[in-house]
This record gives structure tokens, C-alpha cells and sequence, in this order.
């Protein structure tokens, strides 16, 4: 396996996008991509589940979290995934590219079924998860995450309204992004 942060292309230099965002629904796709482009770019990845939960999944303190945040904000590269639309005007405001990506219900509760079988079974490995956790598989999370669209999809589209001066891309399959024409 690669480890991502020993990894790089030297891309840090002369891409035009420095500081990106990715944000969709849990199985989705973002941990992925988000490992994807940091390979090909050499960028610092920043995982806000990873970092934002405990290894109980528990969240962490909101002083915390504004701690956290206000670390990678401060960063002129990087790539963040995850959501958490209390916090997301200040992201948005540092991301120069927002990619959303728009992955029917289905697909996200089988990729997040399958995770957490893969998972169980230690045949993947979940990036975006806090260190020493386990996947949590529930009824009222898979309900949960059938609600997504209906109850976050909705908030973060409108607050990528407000967004003007942003590249904002809003994607199905994640796998079919073309990082390299996307980064050049």
C-alpha cells in the first residue's frame, strides 16, 4: 500500500487549485477522492470525521473543533472531506474548488454496507475514520442516511448558493472525475 503522505508529483506547485473542499453524502465517495487527489497533488488530507470524532465516535468539544478547523484553515494547500454544515461558511470561504458529490441514496447505503462488511472482515480499509474506531453499522444510521438527501443535501446546496468567486463542481460517480485534466 502507498502511503499517501509520503507521495507525490509535485503538483503543489502549479496546480490552480490549491485549497479544496469535497462534500456528499456518508458513501458517497469523498474519503476516496479525497485520498485520490492528495496522491496525485502531494497535498495534506484532512479527514473531518477523522479529526473532529473521538474513537467512540463521540464528538469531540466545539472549542475543539474550532481548534481543529482553525488548524487546517490556516494551511494555504490542502484537501478536506466531510460536511458538518455548522462549520462549513468558513471552509467555504477558504476552498478555491468545492466538488459535491451527488451520489443517489441507494448507492451511498450499499457502499456504506459494504464498507462496513469489508471493514468487519479486514479486507478494506476506511481512511476517514477517527484513529482506533470501528465502523458503526446500525438500522437508525442506514435510516439516517436515507434521510440525507431530504434533511443535508438541501442545506448545502443552499449554502453553495451563496458561493460566487468559487469553483464548484457537483459530480455523480467520483471514479470518473478526471483529477489530472481537473488539477492542470
Amino acid at each position: 500500500m502507498i502511503n499517501i503522505k509520503n507521495f507525490s508529483t509535485g503538483m503543489e506547485n502549479d496546480s490552480k487549485y490549491k485549497r479544496i473542499i469535497i462534500l456528499g453524502g456518508s458513501g458517497s465517495g469523498k474519503s476516496t477522492l479525497a485520498n485520490r487527489m492528495g496522491l496525485y497533488t502531494g497535498y495534506p488530507i484532512y479527514h473531518m470525521d477523522k479529526m473532529l470524532h473521538n474513537p467512540d465516535w463521540s464528538r469531540k468539544d466545539k472549542n475543539e473543533w474550532g481548534n481543529i478547523c482553525n488548524e487546517f484553515l490556516s494551511k494555504d494547500i490542502g484537501i478536506v472531506d466531510g460536511n458538518y454544515t455548522s462549520i462549513m461558511p468558513d471552509r467555504l470561504n477558504w476552498a478555491d474548488l468545492i466538488i459535491f458529490i451527488d451520489t443517489p441514496t441507494r448507492v451511498k447505503i450499499y457502499r456504506f454496507i459494504r464498507r462496513n462488511i469489508r471493514g468487519s472482515l479486514g479486507l478494506d480499509e476506511h481512511y476517514g475514520i477517527p484513529e482506533g474506531a470501528k465502523e458503526r453499522f446500525s438500522v437508525s444510521f442506514i435510516l439516517w442516511l436515507y434521510r440525507w438527501d431530504k434533511n443535508f443535501k438541501t442545506k448545502i446546496f443552499s449554502m453553495l448558493e451563496s458561493v460566487k468567486d468559487k469553483k464548484v463542481l457537483i459530480i455523480k460517480e467520483p471514479r470518473e472525475l478526471d483529477i489530472v485534466k481537473l488539477l492542470k
